[in-house]
């Protein structure tokens, strides 16, 4: 029988955590990932579609694709952000998921979405989708 090894550490792009930390310090990295431009990546078993904006002390985190996953990839994703923040002064993420009109939803991700916090909102541009307006303590 094979088993998944839940602490099997979840790579993106093949890096793992402490690489991605090391990778963001770097400006050519924060020049490409927070571009506000969209970017397809793998995170886990997961392919994902995002969009990610750095504003002062903002950060506009946007996911509109999520295929796969299920093993944490999106809370993995979460507390690097938030560790990013944290490391670069960064007082608020904007975090953005478009999940509630999925012609193939994740039946488990409105669950977690709601359980972290994220509600959702009709916004003029993206219509509805899940939202969650987060402050970073420094």
């Amino acid at each position: 029988m094979n088993k998944m090894n839940n602490n099997r550490e979840i790579l993106i792009d093949g890096f793992n955590s402490e690489e991605i930390k090391e990778l963001s310090k770097a400006d050519e990295f924060i020049d490409i990932v927070f571009s506000d431009t969209p970017i397809i990546f793998k995170a886990g078993t997961s392919e994902m579609l995002g969009q990610f904006t750095k504003e002062d002390a903002k950060l506009r985190i946007l996911f509109s694709h999520i295929t796969g996953g299920g093993e944490g990839v999106l809370i993995k994703l979460m507390n690097l952000f938030r560790e990013f923040c944290k490391d670069n002064d960064i007082r608020e993420i904007i975090w953005t998921v478009h999940a509630v009109d999925c012609p193939r939803p994740n039946i488990k991700l409105p669950g977690l979405l709601e359980r972290k916090g994220f509600e959702i909102v009709n916004d003029p541009i993206d219509g509805y989708v899940y939202r969650k307006q987060e402050v970073i303590i420094c």
